[in-house]
């Protein structure tokens, strides 16, 4: 027997871990790093109530039950699940970066969109939680 198969069962949680840190990695690039470029922030207050969100695409990163949103009157806090930290800092996006809300209904399901303003560029931003639509404060023009 080669004296390399008895440890190969060992590579593989090395090799697994590395390997969903890179796709992790490549993921926010697609999206939250311009993001966190500009609204990146340490951690979140303890006192933001946050909620999962079912749906949220940000760039062209689609994040489904992995982002968890709080809303305070100030801005939008996003965070993942603790194990996509690796290029998916907290952020804090305050409500003036947000572009007008655009609604799509597509059979029974409304999904919403807009664009984050980050300084010279933006970022699309759906989202299909009514919970979050309710919360976007009145200032945020709203497109029907």
């Amino acid at each position: 027997m080669h004296p390399l198969v008895p440890w190969l069962p060992l590579l593989f949680l090395p090799f697994f871990a590395g390997l969903f840190s890179l796709i992790s990695f490549m993921v926010s690039r697609m999206g939250w790093h311009r993001l966190a470029k500009q609204y990146a922030v340490e951690t979140v207050p303890a006192t933001v109530e946050r909620t999962l969100l079912a749906h949220v695409r940000i760039g062209l990163a689609n994040y489904k039950n992995s982002v968890r949103a709080g809303a305070t009157s100030q801005g939008l806090w996003l965070t993942t699940w603790k194990i996509f930290f690796l290029g998916h800092p907290p952020l804090f996006v305050p409500w003036a970066a947000f572009g007008p809300i655009r609604a799509q209904k597509f059979l029974w399901v409304t999904s919403y969109s807009t664009d984050i303003d980050c300084g010279g560029y933006s970022v699309r931003f759906m989202f299909s939680s009514d919970w979050l639509r309710q919360t976007i404060p009145a200032s945020v023009p709203v497109q029907e």
